[in-house]
This record gives structure tokens, sequence and C-alpha cells, in this order.
């Protein structure tokens, strides 16, 4: 009985440790936000760019980029981008889960329509 009352306290203690740290990872991920981020931003999940059709999934430190019709992930943008200016670039912050899913609705919203560091939670 007291195996069963120590192992219960256990899983529970972990529980609430990992849901802790969940929680002040989703807060806020300002530490490893690349420097051209759009500012004023507690936490970033994706910053879609449209002019390139590119996302940059920030926990991840990823370039998120269509290739011979797959999705590619990358820590580096395509050849065709590499000399992009990421600084001056026009940039959407979409905080869903797998933005890149979404991307024929970011595409027709955003494309052609300057939108400079919009926040789309």
């Amino acid at each position: 009985m007291k195996k069963l009352i120590l192992s219960v306290a256990i899983i529970l203690t972990a529980g609430i440790i990992s849901e802790t740290s969940a929680q002040a990872r989703a807060t806020s991920n300002k530490e490893i936000q690349p420097a051209w981020a759009p500012s004023g931003h507690e936490y970033l999940e994706y910053i879609y760019l449209p002019e390139i059709s590119t996302y940059y999934y920030v926990p991840r430190k990823q370039f998120i980029y269509q290739s011979d019709g797959y999705w590619t992930f990358s820590s580096r943008l395509p050849k065709s981008h590499r000399g992009y200016n990421l600084g001056k670039a026009e940039k959407v912050v979409i905080n869903e889960p797998g933005a890149y899913r979404y991307y024929a609705e970011h595409k027709e919203k955003y494309s052609g329509n300057p939108t400079s560091a919009v926040a789309v939670e």
C-alpha cells in the first residue's frame, strides 16, 4: 500500500512540475525570438513572411516553406531566398498551432496587403 501511495505521489508531483514548466514556456519565449522578429510581443509561435510564402517557427528556430509540394523544415531559408532581408520584411505573427497548415488562408489574407507586425491570436 505504501508503494502505491508513493507511486501516486511521484506521478502527481511529476505532472505538476511538467504543467508548471509548460505554462512558463507558453507565457514568454522572448529569449529565443530572432533579432528580426517584430517587437512588442511577449510570445511568438510563428512569424509568417508573406512576400516569400515562408513561416518561421520560433520555438524550434526553423523556417517552414514548400519545396516540391511538401513542407520543408530548415534552419535556413531556401537558396532562392538566402539574400532576403528579414529585418525589413513584412511580418505577420500567428500564434496558433501548425500555422503553416492554414497557408491557403494566410496567403489570401496577407499577400499583396502590407501588414507589418500584425498579430493574429
